[in-house]
């Protein structure tokens, strides 16, 4: 069983409510003597004196339901009926000879199998066969789009991709379900850094950068993220706070729709600000760059992710060098589909059967308490 909202789990603690609600009820009262009390002082005391057994089933349901509700509020999915049920296979495949030529034999027995094969691309079709590979440009700049497309939580995504720098720039892949990377590992050894020298190797003596973010948390991030990369590297990066003081930036971090796009200025913006359009100037990020929402912050990778998308822009490395284990596993990432969450009606038969034992709570209450007023 999985939980969209685990965290309403903690509610199962105010079951004590009803316990607490049933011991106070159960104290004593203040006595008061009147004239015929002697004759009743044997019964009323039997009768009060400790827990009742009647009282103990009323006791257990109301517990039961405090339960109930803390797990319908936490968005139970039950997975127990479809683990035999077998995922639906799909094959998504960088358009690379490379990358074919060492997985032939997988992708082949794929195809024999009817699962599905398909390039990453703008038009992501189900191959018959590997004879022909689609030239085109954007790279993987459209696998998050081909990803959306084909996943979802009942499929299982093969993923046969190149081990290079490209795969870095990309925001975090999220994939629905389950899957499985297959890289090309090449043997190169890496060469220096190449931001080191770099005012020498691209002939620029600044680099104009500016930080227009709405929250001052992101802006402290990036704006440190990018002093760590400077003071490293020696890159003569100056960085503005404010609009309007420079007529052209080199590189932009903002959180606003971009009014004029300049070909030469390297954007980093939220998904949300371009929709689907694909742009090789404009990097995309999942969510905001602040310690609470970022991984790449929390890890400590930001300077470390700047400087890649520094050396991808001015085309200073070489794109064959692979990426570490590290990195790979960083770039992508499980998520739930928020497609068919409920689609096993987990959450109705849930709901169904907590109106039921509350009918059934109340009902022993009323009965109980006509049966003490009769």
């Amino acid at each position: 069983m999985e939980f969209l909202n685990p965290y309403m789990l903690w509610g199962t603690l105010a079951i004590a409510l009803p316990v607490i609600i049933h011991f106070w009820y159960q104290k004593k009262g203040k006595q008061i003597a009147w004239a015929a009390s002697q004759w009743l002082v044997d019964k009323t005391s039997l009768q009060n004196r400790g827990i009742r057994i009647d009282e103990i089933p009323l006791l257990l349901i109301r517990c039961l339901l405090v339960i109930l509700l803390s797990i319908l509020l936490s968005e139970p999915i039950l997975t127990w009926f479809n683990k035999d049920q077998e995922k639906e296979q799909f094959h998504l495949v960088q358009a690379d000879a490379g990358v074919i030529s060492n997985f032939r034999f997988e992708l082949e027995n794929a195809l024999k199998k009817k699962e599905k094969v398909i390039f990453i691309g703008a038009d992501p079709e189900p191959l018959a066969d590997l004879t022909s590979i689609p030239r085109d440009e954007s790279g993987l700049s459209r696998l998050q789009q081909n990803i959306n497309n084909i996943a979802g939580r009942d499929t299982h995504l093969n993923l046969y991709l190149n081990n290079n720098q490209e795969i870095s720039r990309l925001p975090k892949i999220l994939i629905p379900g389950t899957y499985k990377l297959f890289v090309v590992r090449d043997s190169v050894r890496k060469s220096e850094n190449p931001l080191i020298d770099f005012a020498k190797r691209t002939g620029k003596e600044r680099i104009n950068v500016l930080i227009n973010y709405e929250n001052q948390e992101e802006t402290e991030t990036v704006r440190a993220g990018l002093k760590a990369l400077r003071d490293v590297f020696q890159i003569p990066i100056n960085i503005d706070l404010a609009t309007g003081l420079k007529s052209q930036y080199d590189w932009i971090f903002t959180d606003k729709p971009i009014e004029r796009q300049n070909k030469q200025t390297l954007y980093v913006v939220p998904q949300k600000s371009v929709g689907d359009h694909v742009f090789e100037n404009i990097i995309e990020v999942n969510d905001s760059l602040r310690l609470a929402t970022s991984s790449i912050v929390q890890n400590g990778q930001l300077p470390e992710w700047l400087g890649e998308m520094l050396i991808a822009h001015y085309d200073l490395g070489n794109k064959s060098n692979p990426l570490s284990q590290r990195q790979l596993e960083g770039a992508f990432a499980s998520i739930q589909s928020q497609k068919g969450q409920h689609s096993n009606g987990s959450h109705q038969w849930l709901l169904l059967v907590f109106i039921l034992i509350f009918m059934l709570e109340r009902w022993i209450s009323l009965n109980q308490n006509n049966a003490r007023n009769a």
